[in-house]
């Protein structure tokens, strides 16, 4: 497995961390590369989880569905105000799920261009709705298309049906409870740790604001993520790791019934390249086509964005949660050495009965 991470590194400020958790041993835990030259990075280090992120988000929605204080079937104009181009008739399940129709609103011409242009700025759910939103993919519940929007609404309901933010409820239901000493949630809460240095290409997203090319650090950028609820959380491979092993493998997030509602899968829609890799979404997870792991499932959530990739994942024939993170954008080396480790454990680790 070290030298599944190892394979991870590419470049001059390449860092990979990985958490694996078979259960009767301890946790394995490694890493390689360096969070920025001359600084090795560390088990102890968190990382963005980028989309990652949705998977508690619809933790923390199914809880309050489960607690009365919302329902799944309610739809947007129960809970918010009116937005341009937003389909009010639109369902936290087809929020959760992506079957709303909202535009994602990171896809909006001169989005990435407004957002460097001021590295600074935090901006407010209720700016992003406003100013970054085309009309939508198409009506409510017709059409699967991937939504960062639909979690940006996500984190308003929860504030409304909670009285509360998300970065509260998350750390008193989820950082908490289950020992997620790295976690955290920005803009709202600041480092429990050391934090990996982020690297990316700015010039490929806003090139009028940064011609590039070049690699640039995350701590330029202490906005962190314009769309928190959708890929905001910070967290070690560990913490990962132990978030999918309690939600998925001791089952101590979820009633049966919610974990199950998340695990009802819809069919996507993904350019080819990327549907080759999730067979099906629920709500703020997915499965990955069982054909990239000669037949065995992988589900959960990942996440790759500007300045990291992510994955927090379980095995259900095995009973092994994966956590796993890099310092940059998705690439090859992160997918290859995911696929390395799943390999290790299919061959080395018996099914579960």
């Amino acid at each position: 497995m070290q030298r599944a991470v190892d394979g991870a590194l590419g470049g001059d400020v390449s860092g990979a961390a990985l958490a694996v958790m078979v259960p009767g041993y301890e946790p394995w835990l490694g890493v390689a590369g360096v969070s920025e030259p001359g600084v090795a990075v560390t088990t102890g280090m968190a990382f963005g989880a980028g989309s990652t992120s949705k998977n508690f988000t619809a933790a923390l929605v199914l809880q309050l569905a489960e607690e009365g204080k919302l329902s799944l079937d309610d739809q947007l104009q129960d809970w918010l105000p009116d937005y341009p181009n937003i389909d009010r008739t639109a369902t936290i399940r087809q929020l959760l799920n992506h079957t709303s129709g909202a535009f994602t609103l990171n896809h909006y011409p001169g989005f990435w261009s407004a957002v460097f242009a001021d590295g600074t700025r935090v901006w407010s759910d209720e700016e992003l709705l406003t100013t970054f939103q085309a009309e939508p993919y198409s009506t409510p519940g017709t059409e699967w298309h991937y939504s960062n929007t639909g979690y940006t609404l996500l984190g308003q309901i929860i504030e409304e049906a909670t009285g509360s933010t998300v970065s509260t409820e998350l750390r008193d239901r989820f950082f908490k409870p289950l020992g997620l000493t790295t976690a955290f949630y920005p803009p709202e809460e600041t480092a429990r740790g050391e934090v990996a240095e982020g690297w990316a290409d700015i010039g490929l997203y806003a090139p009028d604001v940064d011609p590039g090319p070049g690699l640039e650090p995350f701590s330029q950028f202490p906005w962190t993520d314009t769309v928190p609820e959708a890929g905001g959380i910070f967290a070690s491979a560990e913490d990962l790791a132990t978030w999918a092993q309690a939600l998925f493998h001791d089952k101590t997030v979820l009633t049966s019934e919610s974990l199950d509602q998340m695990l009802d899968w819809v069919d996507v829609e993904l350019p080819a390249e990327e549907a080759q890799l999730i067979a099906g979404y629920g709500l703020g997870a997915f499965r990955v086509n069982p054909e990239l792991f000669d037949g065995t499932l992988l589900i959960g959530h990942s996440g790759g964005a500007l300045f990291y990739s992510a994955l927090s994942g379980y095995l259900p024939d095995y009973g092994v949660a994966i956590g796993a993170a890099q310092n940059a954008e998705t690439d090859d080396a992160f997918g290859m050495m995911i696929q390395q480790v799943v390999d290790l454990i299919t061959t080395h680790v018996e099914p579960t009965p």
